[in-house]
């Protein structure tokens, strides 16, 4: 990794230069379900003010060689509400999402910081959000400057950097992360031992996956558990109607049905892979982060079956519902679709969700399909679709073949289920398909039951479940323990 000395201030972006000629054309259902599959983890509403200070960081475009002398503006947010001179920093970690202030103003995270007197620094992962370092999104610079290993050295400077400030030169660095950026709070922990202190990784994904068809499987269990089975069945008939109808020449009736645009090809095997996808994606996105004390899933299941008392019928107004409100608009759904938009963005990359797509075909795969049988979303959807897509997006590379390998390698860098390194809680939510990938018992993570994803964020209140109370002061009880460790 490279080094260098930087003064730290308020600075404003610097400007990208992607051409935003035409007008942004609108994402498909397919990539719309993608992108509420990832996005940010909800917030904890504040109830206290906090002056939470935007600043860039200079970092290096690529932080591993050593002739590339370029750089880019790296945005943070800081909480100094609560600071000492020389207390500890602690770290949220942005992961495949735009960063917002209120992060790091309220939950547990915040609560732990305030009982040590730290200071809160939310990071914003490279090409995510308003952090881009380079354009275009080619595939050329995705592979060259986007990875999980830049990111976490883009983290290292941030430190660093902050530590040229005689307040924080002796702070003790701790880090936390949900999901994709708990996977990094695990991965920075043993890559960078002597910089961070311990980490709290909640939900993180660390086996890399190509076939990843235990997602789906999880994601029918939430719904037959906290839904109820007729919810579940409900789901399993109504799947099982259309792909029968498409199954058996009906194709055009199960277009009709669903409302699909006129550009759906009925007899494409891509297409069909991507409407049944989507379908299964928009369940997923609700399981997601459902919390079981407000009765999320049994809720929505009631919504499903109110549409109609016939199965397919509930299913199809359910999803347009969910896609386009009622608004009569018709389900753009199709593979040249969602490949045509990841192109635009390589061009036009404002809120763009390929720099994670890319991240996915270079380096972790996670591709949810329909592999498994003990699930209601079909068998329609395999994770050739996402294979399809990484080649026709990114070329020949990402092929299938070269996706295992990538995945292969990811695996062998940061030992998959064995990360090997100390200081590192990891927490599950019972019911999140993302556990599947995840530390289990044998690993020492806490299995929250019937929770979700990143089901511990937020503070301690008189609705949590006794196990997760109990999750919950055992972090406190490490953090103290970690930065108490000379």
């Amino acid at each position: 990794m490279k080094y260098f000395l930087v003064v730290l201030a308020v600075l404003a972006p610097l400007t990208a230069a992607a051409s935003l000629g035409e007008q942004k054309p609108k994402p498909n259902a397919f990539v719309q379900s993608l992108r509420d599959l990832h996005r940010g983890p909800p917030v904890e509403p504040s109830k206290t003010r906090a002056k939470v200070e935007e600043r860039w960081i200079d970092q290096w475009l690529d932080n591993f060689d050593e002739q590339n002398n370029a750089t880019w503006k790296d945005r943070i947010f800081i909480n100094e509400r609560y600071f000492v001179d020389g207390s500890p920093i602690f770290i949220y970690l942005g992961g495949e999402w735009k960063i917002y202030p209120d992060s790091i103003t309220s939950g547990l995270w915040k609560d732990i910081a305030k009982k040590h007197n730290g200071s809160l620094v939310y990071t914003e992962h490279r090409f995510f959000g308003e952090s881009i370092p380079i354009t275009p999104l080619s595939t050329e610079n995705l592979q060259k400057y986007q990875s999980v290993e830049q990111a976490l050295a883009d983290v290292i400077t941030v430190i660093e950097t902050l530590k040229e400030e005689d307040k924080y030169k002796n702070s003790k660095v701790v880090v936390s992360g949900c999901s994709y950026s708990a996977t990094m709070a695990a991965w920075i922990r043993k890559l960078y031992p002597d910089t961070i202190k311990g980490s709290w990784a909640s939900s993180a994904p660390i086996l890399a996956k190509v076939d990843f068809k235990d997602y789906m499987k999880v994601v029918g269990q939430a719904y037959a558990t906290l839904g109820g089975q007729y919810c579940y069945d409900l789901i399993d008939n109504a799947t099982a109607y259309y792909e029968d109808l498409f199954d058996n020449g009906k194709g055009k009736q199960a277009k009709k049905e669903l409302n699909l645009c006129d550009e759906f090809d009925v007899d494409s095997e891509q297409d069909r892979w991507q409407i049944f996808s989507t379908i299964a994606n928009i369940f997923a996105g609700i399981a997601q982060y459902q919390k079981p004390e407000k009765y999320d899933l049994p809720q929505y299941c009631s919504v499903l079956r109110s549409f109609s008392d016939d199965d397919s019928v509930a299913l199809s107004k359910f999803i347009n519902w969910k896609i386009h409100e009622h608004s009569g608009e018709c389900i753009s759904a199709t593979y040249k679709g969602a490949v045509g938009y990841y192109e635009w963005s390589k061009e036009n990359y404002e809120d763009s969700d390929l720099p994670w797509i890319f991240q996915t075909c270079s380096e972790f795969g996670w591709f949810q399909s329909s592999a498994s049988s003990q699930q209601p979303f079909g068998s329609t959807f395999p994770a050739t679709l996402y294979e399809d897509t990484c080649e026709g997006v990114f070329g020949s590379k990402y092929d299938s073949a070269g996706i295992h390998a990538k995945v292969r390698n990811t695996n062998k860098v940061f030992g998959g289920l064995d990360v090997n390194a100390t200081n590192i809680y990891f927490v599950q939510g019972e019911l999140d398909g993302w556990s599947k990938v995840g530390a289990g018992v044998a690993q020492g993570a806490t299995i929250i039951p019937l929770a979700s994803h990143c089901p511990d964020t937020a503070s301690i209140s008189a609705s949590d479940s006794a196990e997760l109370v109990a999750s919950k002061k055992k972090l406190i009880k490490l953090v103290a323990e970690w930065l108490a460790d000379e």
